[in-house]
């Protein structure tokens, strides 16, 4: 099934139950279930079309969770907006939030990857940012409890890309090692024992 008949898309995120996309304007656009927020049109209402995210036309990149979604500007300004119960969108609170919202001030974000309840975000200086639910430590920064701003996880200056799921984290670094924490209640960090709060190296 086409979405519309527009022919400018240029990037694509699916979640849970939403689903947000980009075009060649710089504009954002979302679908789907809004109970949240997550479709960051200032509602609750769910929707079936797309409908766009406020009036910004620098929109660069969009990642979609289970309840909330994030997406970064050609600016470096990284935005969130859904479910925060856990702090997931960010923003210092644990209040959902209908419209994008700033995550920190910070201008140099260059990816973001969303899960269930925690997020994660790369800098162009290779360091790695997390924040949100961390009860299985997922957020990789040795410590217990949710956090509701980015906390950097380690001090490496190397992470190249990052991946989240519901409570497990991975990410790999520019020397082509890869490093996974959290959960591990099925062997999803690869390293064929217990979870970790902190990064550990996937081998074989």
């Amino acid at each position: 099934m086409q979405v519309g008949t527009d022919m400018t898309w240029t990037g694509v995120a699916a979640g849970y139950s939403h689903t947000c996309a980009s075009r060649s304007d710089g504009t954002l656009w979302c679908w789907g279930a809004n109970s949240f927020g997550q479709l960051g049109d200032g509602t609750t209402v769910s929707g079936s079309s797309p409908v766009q995210v406020g009036t910004d036309t620098t929109w660069a990149s969009v990642a979609a969770g289970t309840s909330h979604t994030c997406a970064s500007r050609s600016d470096g300004t990284l935005w969130c907006w859904g479910a925060n119960r856990a702090g997931q969108l960010g923003d210092g609170t644990t209040s959902n939030r209908t419209s994008p919202v700033q995550v920190g001030t910070d201008t140099t974000w260059a990816s973001v990857a969303v899960g269930f309840s925690h997020t994660c975000a790369n800098r162009s200086d290779g360091t790695l940012w997390c924040w949100g639910a961390s009860g299985s430590g997922q957020l990789g920064d040795g410590t217990p409890g949710r956090k509701t701003s980015p906390v950097q996880v380690g001090t490496d200056t190397t992470w190249a890309r990052v991946a989240v799921g519901t409570s497990h984290t991975c990410a790999s670094r520019s020397n082509g090692t890869l490093w996974c924490w959290g959960a591990n209640s099925s062997g999803q960090l690869g390293d064929g024992t217990g979870f970790y709060t902190v990064p550990q190296s996937v081998s074989r």
